[in-house]
């Protein structure tokens, strides 16, 4: 029989108990809690949460950032027997009630008053809450658009009052008493929990736009975390810098690899302290999405551009870097020319890049989106490895991975030991294995579990001759033109968003003559771009979207970007959104993924305008 989490977790505090297990930072400071004071804050939420009547088999709405705080309330939720429903913060009112709705909680646990104003006005979604835990009592909002920021205070907000609202200390109080009458009290419900039991409810998007639940077994996550433990990725000694949304599966798996590990999971504050976090944490091992790597990239070159005479010679170190790489992973010898060359460029620029990781960093992690073949060989050129892997939230996390030891660029690596990975006729990704979650049978969604026990992810990829797994595309998404041709528009959007220009492309064809695309600039690209060019940086963002000169650049990238591609895959035409696209107004994902029906529909009389007279004449050759 298998293990359920919270028995994966008590053999980590058993072996580890006063080792350090999380960071954080609070009031101003990094503060550290040991693996025995988790389970004990834990044990007390979760007596405190089965004292308001959560039974075996409820649901329990965790609605919060990615802190300690959430995983001491995610633990405290399973020893009760409980499933975690994990909600982005960022969720908006709508979605937030039919998630509510649809698993029925009795307890909802949110971050701060935020929250507390979206539950407030879904009074008719609370019927079956029955008690609200908070986290923060009080938060400084607004500072945006010339806002001043101001206090928001949970005791402003009022719901039924046959809701009681707790905050997570006075829970863990209410725990506290009933363990100190008897002690046994968690440990007799801990021993109901089943490995077939759910101990989790993730949200997905749908086809429609709207979230989807996935609903994972403490089997199905265990098996994740033994998969990866397989794999030799990790180790007792490593430090984890996490900061991705806890409400997806991706970072949800990443801090159960820590509990199974014996990692610590240090809780970073968002990609815009990542530079300062990574110096005070000084983790081995980071994982993210590629935007955030993206910009890494950036700040880390334009600081190194500020060295002057140093940063000229970045081009030649970054090559020489590139050259040992491959030869070590194509098995080959170094000459003692190259070796000496690199040894140089390491000590006077590649170590400096290094250390704006924090110094010890030993490897990357980069999933949730393809991420561009320049900046894995950025990082690697520097001695840091970035290795991509595949998952998806239906498998429990991750389905392929990059080893360090074994990797190719533009791949997303083998797949895990005991999940099985095949190519359907059609391309489709498929996988089975015991990470898969159960009964996914909608036949309104691409992914699905047939009556083998394959999952159909929806995504379309091919292996290499090694063994490799590569993405093309999503399957929903490849378009098939008026005159019958196929196109699948992610290997297109990559290539024009290789422009620094441009943020995100998104392609338009669908049942149309001929291919054209939406371009979302960078803002900060742009910026440093009209002052190159001497324009006037003061101007309107529709201004500077739509400038001439701005566009010419941009043709001039897709007439490169076009010679590359067959006619049938050419880009004939290009509009500019005169937005920058953003988490905010529902344009990308929490991990940065363009929001393709949400653009196209927005943007629609954009797409008119292109295909006003059909004729389709080249834009750019």
């Amino acid at each position: 029989m298998g293990k359920t989490l919270v028995e994966l977790f008590e053999d980590q505090v058993q072996r580890s108990s006063v080792r350090m297990a999380l960071r954080f930072y609070e009031d101003q400071a990094w503060e550290s809690r040991s693996w025995r004071d988790w389970w004990e804050r834990s044990e007390r939420l979760a007596a405190g949460l089965m004292a308001l009547g959560v039974e075996v088999g409820e649901r329990v709405g965790l609605i919060a950032a990615t802190r300690a705080a959430w995983v001491e309330a995610d633990m405290g939720i399973v020893m009760a027997g409980a499933a975690s429903v994990a909600l982005h913060p960022a969720i908006s009112e709508t979605s937030l009630g039919a998630a509510i709705l649809s698993c029925a909680p009795r307890v909802l646990v949110v971050e701060d008053p935020v929250q507390m104003a979206k539950l407030v006005a879904l009074p008719e979604a609370l019927a079956s809450v029955e008690a609200v835990i908070y986290i923060d009592a009080d938060v400084m909002v607004g500072a945006s658009g010339g806002r001043a920021r101001e206090l928001m205070r949970m005791d402003a907000f009022r719901l039924d009052e046959r809701i009681a609202v707790l905050s997570m200390e006075e829970l863990g109080h209410l725990g506290r008493r009933h363990l100190a009458e008897d002690s046994r009290y968690v440990a007799a419900r801990r021993r109901q929990v089943t490995p077939e039991m759910i101990a989790t409810v993730v949200f997905t998007a749908g086809t429609s736009g709207e979230p989807r639940s996935v609903a994972l077994s403490h089997a199905n996550l265990v098996a994740q975390v033994e998969a990866m433990a397989a794999l030799r990725l990790f180790t007792f000694d490593d430090v984890q810098l996490l900061f991705l949304p806890l409400a997806h599966v991706f970072a949800k798996v990443l801090y159960l690899a820590g509990v199974g590990y014996g990692m610590t999971v240090a809780f970073g504050r968002g990609p815009r302290w990542l530079l300062e976090d990574l110096q005070a944490v000084q983790p081995t091992l980071m994982a993210s999405v590629p935007w955030v790597y993206e910009r890494l990239h950036g700040e880390i070159v334009a600081r190194i551009e500020e060295k002057g005479v140093r940063a000229a010679l970045m081009p030649v170190a970054l090559e020489v870097g590139k050259a040992v790489r491959r030869r070590v992973l194509g098995g080959q010898r170094t000459s003692r020319l190259l070796r000496w060359e690199h040894a140089f460029f390491s000590k006077v620029l590649l170590e400096d890049v290094r250390e704006r990781l924090g110094g010890k960093m030993r490897f990357l992690i980069c999933g949730g989106a393809p991420l561009r073949p320049q900046i894995t060989e950025f990082f690697l050129s520097t001695g840091v490895l970035l290795l991509e892997g595949y998952g998806v939230t239906e498998a429990s996390g991750a389905v392929a991975f990059n080893l360090p030891d074994d990797f190719r660029i533009g791949s997303v690596g083998r797949a895990l030991p005991g999940v099985d990975v095949a190519i359907a006729e059609d391309g489709e990704i498929l996988v089975r294995g015991a990470t898969v979650a159960a009964g996914l049978r909608d036949p309104h969604e691409n992914k699905c579990v047939d009556r083998d026990g394959w999952l159909h992810t929806g995504d379309i990829g091919r292996f290499d001759r090694e063994g490799f797994l590569h993405l093309v595309d999503r399957k929903r998404e490849v378009m098939v033109t008026s005159t019958g041709k196929h196109i699948a528009p992610q290997p297109l959007e990559h290539a024009i968003e290789e422009s620094p220009l441009v943020a995100h492309a998104v392609l338009v064809g669908e049942g149309l003559p001929f291919i054209s695309a939406l371009v979302a600039l960078n803002p900060d690209e742009l910026l440093a771009f009209v002052r190159a060019q001497g324009l006037d940086y003061r101007a309107s963002v529709r201004e500077l979207t739509t400038h001439p000169t701005v566009h010419q650049a941009l043709m001039v990238h897709l007439d490169q970007v076009n010679r590359r591609h067959t006619v049938a895959e050419r880009v004939r035409r290009i509009a500019v959104i005169p937005e920058f696209l953003s988490v905010a107004d529902q344009t990308l994902t929490a991990s940065g993924e363009v929001r393709r029906p949400v653009v196209l529909e927005r943007y629609r009389p954009i797409i008119d305008s292109l295909y006003a007279d059909r004729r389709g004449g080249e834009a750019a050759s």
